[in-house]
This record gives C-alpha cells, sequence and structure tokens, in this order.
C-alpha cells in the first residue's frame, strides 16, 4: 500500500523495530507498461559507497610486496565499477501510478538525492 505524505513517500511495510536511514540518489527513472495497458513510473535509488583500496599484508623485508602494492592499486582502479573509488549499491526501487507520479508538485529526477529512513513499520523518502 502506497501512501503519499507531505515533505515525501511513504509506504507502509512489515520491519522490524529498529531504525535506520541512508542516503541515496536516484538513478533512474523509467517508463514501465502493464499487461492491462496501465503505464507505472519506476523510480530507482542507489546509495554510493567509497570502495576501500587494497589491503596488503607485507613483512618488513619482502620486497616483492612493496613492488606489487602500487601494482595492485592500479589494477583496482581500473576495474569496471570500482571507478573513481564509488561504488554504487541499488537500495530502493519505488513503482508510481501514472495518477501518484502526476500528484507531486516537484517530480524526482535523476541525480536528486534522498534521505531513505526505515523505522517500526515505516519506510519514508525525504528529498535533500
Amino acid at each position: 500500500m502506497l501512501e503519499i505524505l507531505k515533505g515525501g513517500l511513504g509506504f507502509t511495510m512489515d520491519m522490524s523495530e529498529a531504525g535506520i536511514s541512508f542516503r541515496a540518489k536516484v538513478t533512474n527513472i523509467s517508463l514501465v507498461d502493464t499487461p492491462f495497458g496501465e503505464k507505472l513510473i519506476r523510480l530507482e535509488l542507489t546509495e554510493e559507497r567509497e570502495v576501500p583500496g587494497p589491503v596488503v599484508i607485507q613483512r618488513d623485508d619482502s620486497e616483492i610486496a612493496r613492488e606489487i602494492a602500487p601494482i595492485i592499486s592500479q589494477v583496482m582502479r581500473m576495474m569496471p565499477g570500482l571507478s573513481g573509488n564509488v561504488m554504487k549499491i541499488p537500495r530502493v526501487t519505488v513503482v508510481l501510478t501514472e495518477d501518484e507520479w502526476e500528484s507531486f508538485a516537484e517530480k524526482p529526477s535523476i541525480g536528486d538525492f534522498f534521505t531513505v529512513e526505515v523505522s517500526g513499520k515505516i519506510i519514508r523518502l525525504k528529498r535533500e
């Protein structure tokens, strides 16, 4: 069940009592057709996390480890999905009907950031 709230979207889900929050970025907005001819708007939000550098454990007298460490760091930066030391992790997908989408005075766009709060049985998205 989706309910439109002032200042954000909220919908009811069965969640534990502990509350969490994280920052997510709108990375995709797409139009989806249902088999019944209804059009839905799909919003995908991802969390951007920094990728830690490689950990190299070396002995004090290991010449090879000191020579290889910069090479490993360079290879890790070249790997797809790890460029820029930021990894995008899919976190929330919201699917809205056309009527729900049109009810927004200010529609979300790609690149917008939201704070996602989960507490009790409520999930709330607040635009930053």
